[in-house]
């Protein structure tokens, strides 16, 4: 009979698959609580939750939901981090963590119903913000209308120092003659 505490696992656990598009997995080993809380603390500000799973509970749940290929990266203690917002972030906040605490490795993630491994996490991470990309948009489309305007700028001064000088001319001719 299983004990309460991990039927609420069990429960929490598959609410976050039910509920959110994408769940990261990490594992770790000989990690103290203040490097957990610090694991938690840094990728909770971007993710909904992480959660840390014992194997058959997570064993069980990623088999209710087919995600059998996913087994494989329940190494040593695992950590689930659930997710709503934009996985490229939760990714370069899981990479970033574990590139500074060598105890955690990114083990996989599973996203959209599929399993992927830690390459594509770091992939992911590598790839800029969705806040960058649109920068690079307006940046780009706004190059030649600046180019543009510029340009047109140019021929309207040179157009005013022209007339200008013609009108000199003009002004000074009469009191020649």
């Amino acid at each position: 009979m299983p004990s309460i505490m991990k039927e609420v696992m069990l429960r929490e656990v598959r609410k976050g698959f039910e509920e959110k598009p994408y769940a990261f997995l990490s594992s770790f080993s000989g990690v103290n609580v203040a490097d957990l809380s610090e694991f938690r603390r840094s990728v909770n500000k971007v993710a909904a939750r992480s959660l840390v799973v014992k194997h058959a509970i997570a064993k069980k749940a990623l088999r209710e939901f087919k995600y059998d290929e996913a087994e494989k990266f329940l190494a040593g203690n695992v950590v689930v981090t659930f997710g709503d917002a934009d996985p490229q972030i939760i990714s370069k906040a899981i990479s970033d963590f574990c590139k500074s605490n060598n105890k955690f490795v990114s083990g996989g993630m599973i996203f959209e119903k599929r399993v992927y491994d830690k390459q594509f996490v770091a992939q992911l991470a590598a790839l800029p913000s969705r806040h960058e990309l649109l920068t690079q948009v307006v940046v780009r489309i706004k190059s030649p209308i600046t180019g543009f305007v510029m340009g047109l700028s140019g021929l309207m001064r040179g157009l005013v120092v022209a007339l200008n000088e013609v009108k000199k001319k003009r002004e000074a001719a009469p009191a020649a003659a």
